[in-house]
């Protein structure tokens, strides 16, 4: 297993059917519908987990795991159950989150998704994100742009020199019109655009990807939401930096998190 290279352009529209399959059997006849029963609270009282995350997960798990045979999975709702930096026995291993933005979809707004990532050798190589709301998908693409796509349009979104590039690879550029349409980002005391309160890491860094803020800064790590959160910021050009210790990302980093549309905003910020 640990010889096998992996082209993980060969699971985009497997997991792009899973992801509809699965928003349409159990994530949105769910939403706005939840009974008091359905819903509990992790650590703090409004972080919540409910029967859809539980549920996602599970559909979710066997899917992933039948497309790397003897991979690992590691799931926000199960991730318990082992010690998940230890017990690993290949050298791929999938993350899932499967509502990112659980206090969104629990409270019927419309910024929440599901995230996987593929980590080889506990790296983030690959990841991918739905926006059941706005049937929005998007995927790593080997490094070196970021696809959104939906039904009708598909575009790719890079930086070239440091410059935003959006390239509409089929139909128009939708994503300004579909998934930042009532987006409002705020500034913070330092003039930097970013996004306060959102409650969702997926949304955030498509945000950032997508040159709607500034900056994203991340003071708690986590295997399924950093994972993707990493590589989709690696693959579109943005600038990644980890605190205390500036080593190279692993899905059990302890550290934080900052992420920046560009060296210059990361050198402001590094001064401040």
């Amino acid at each position: 297993m640990n010889n096998i290279e992996i082209n993980t352009n060969l699971y985009n529209e497997n997991i792009y059917e899973n992801l509809i399959q699965v928003s349409k059997e159990i994530i949105l006849p769910l939403y706005g519908k939840l009974k008091k029963d359905q819903i509990s609270s992790k650590s703090r009282i409004d972080d919540f987990v409910t029967v859809a995350d539980r549920n996602t997960e599970e559909f979710l798990k066997p899917k992933l795991l039948n497309l790397i045979k003897g991979s690992n999975f590691i799931g926000e709702e199960s991730y318990s159950e082992i010690e998940y930096s230890d017990n690993l026995v290949s050298d791929y291993t999938w993350t899932c989150d499967p509502i990112d933005g659980t206090y969104n979809y629990v409270n019927n707004l419309d910024k929440f998704c599901i995230m996987i990532s593929l980590c080889k050798s506990k790296i983030p190589i690959a990841s991918w994100v739905y926006f059941p709301i706005f049937n929005t998908f998007c995927y790593s693409c080997l490094n070196s742009s970021v696809i959104f796509s939906n039904n009708k349009s598909k575009v790719k979104v890079f930086r070239k020199k440091n410059e935003l590039q959006f390239e509409v690879i089929k139909g128009v550029n939708f994503i300004e019109d579909n998934l930042f349409k009532d987006f409002y980002p705020e500034k913070d005391k330092n003039g930097f655009t970013v996004a306060k309160n959102i409650r969702c890491a997926g949304f955030q860094i498509v945000a950032l990807v997508c040159g709607k803020i500034d900056y994203l800064h991340h003071k708690y790590i986590t295997p399924w939401d950093h994972s993707p959160v990493f590589n989709l910021a690696k693959s579109s050009g943005c600038n990644i930096y980890l605190k205390p210790k500036k080593i190279f990302f692993n899905y059990n980093y302890s550290g934080q998190l900052l992420c920046t549309s560009s060296n210059l905003i990361y050198n402001q910020l590094e001064k401040i």
